[in-house]
């Protein structure tokens, strides 16, 4: 049997050795080789070079210039290479006149009155292809279209001879249906041109 006499004092030696063991340990410090090294040189950060600002807004006004002058110039050249209203009616009517013998008079008629409706509708505005020909004879007074009012002595007994046929059934003959693009066409070219205003 261990004397237990012994054991406090053998722990007290071995605490003693620790302490000396860690008090050497920290006593020499560092490696000798890390204390000998000096410092490093100073990095130096490359600053990239600044442009200068009149440089930069003298491309952007480039830019600018560059994409107004391109919009201004495509505005202009749909404005000069779009079809007057009065060139496409006169062209789907002389279509029309080539077909007239193939189509049946309901036909005909609706055609006819419907290319006459859009020229009026392009060249002035008035909304005439959705309108009775009695509605669209009454507008022409209420918006005050001195140009059509004038031209509606021949306007009106065309629109009612193409109503004739279309809801009457009354049939269209040769003359009758060449008639009719020649009122057309007369009416086209004498309305083509706005009044100034």
């Amino acid at each position: 049997m261990p004397n237990l006499r012994l054991i406090p004092s053998q722990l007290a030696i071995c605490a003693i050795m620790i302490a000396a063991l860690s008090c050497s340990l920290f006593a020499q410090g560092p490696d000798a080789t890390e204390d000998i090294r000096g410092p490093k040189a100073v990095v130096e950060i490359p600053v990239p070079p600044q442009s200068p600002i009149a440089w930069w807004a003298g491309i952007a006004g480039s830019v600018a210039v560059i994409a107004l002058a391109t919009y201004f110039w495509r505005k202009h050249s749909r404005k000069i290479t779009a079809p007057r209203p009065s060139a496409i009616a006169l062209k789907s009517l002389t279509e029309l006149a080539n077909t007239r013998d193939s189509l049946a008079a309901d036909a005909f008629a609706e055609r006819a009155a419907q290319l006459v409706r859009n020229y009026i509708e392009a060249q002035f505005g008035i909304a005439a292809p959705r309108r009775t020909t009695e509605e669209f004879l009454r507008d022409l007074t209420e918006k005050n279209q001195s140009t059509l009012i004038h031209q509606s002595q021949s306007l009106q007994p065309f629109l009612k001879s193409c109503d004739l046929a279309k809801f009457a059934g009354a049939n269209l003959d040769f003359r009758r249906r060449e008639e009719l693009i020649e009122t057309a066409r007369e009416f086209v070219r004498s309305t083509s041109i706005k009044p100034t205003s």
